[in-house]
């Protein structure tokens, strides 16, 4: 059984050229789009990668400290300790955080990889800590004991 056009409108054949025209234009938005937000999202990862620097200087004044204060306290303050265990954990942390940002500014899904990665394998109570909440849902999503 044929199937008929029953509002009766001709619809018009458009013209290649204008045609090919609308394709570019839409096109060159296209990659002004992809461009703008490409250099926006490499910048804050160069954002990230600053602040998680200043986080590991930080961590490692926090275990030389620690340190310090183990050495000479013979170890018997368990307070030194603590600091020293966390704030190793910390450069640790800061180390591959600070490798998958530099790998992110130049392929952000396989920086993200990475961290993702060394937390599910390494690291999952930095899952909680480290990961970002959107992305925890997913974790929690693929994994349920997290």
């Amino acid at each position: 059984m044929p199937i008929y056009d029953i509002s009766g409108v001709q619809k018009a054949t458009p013209d290649p050229i204008s045609q090919q025209k609308q394709e570019m234009g839409a096109a060159a938005t296209t990659a002004k789009g992809g461009w703008l937000s490409s250099l926006v999202a490499r910048l804050f990862f160069i954002a990230l990668l600053i602040l998680d620097l200043c986080w590991g200087c930080y961590s490692l004044l926090l275990l030389l400290l620690g340190s310090m204060g183990a050495m000479l306290s013979f170890g018997r303050v368990q307070f030194f300790l603590r600091i020293q265990s966390k704030s190793w954990l910390s450069i640790k942390r800061s180390i591959v955080c600070a490798l998958a940002l530099l790998t992110a500014v130049f392929t952000p899904a396989f920086g993200i990889m990475i961290a993702c990665t060394y937390f599910l394998m390494y690291d999952k109570n930095g899952i909680e800590e480290i990961v970002p909440e959107s992305l925890q849902g997913q974790f929690k999503e693929f994994f349920p004991q997290y």
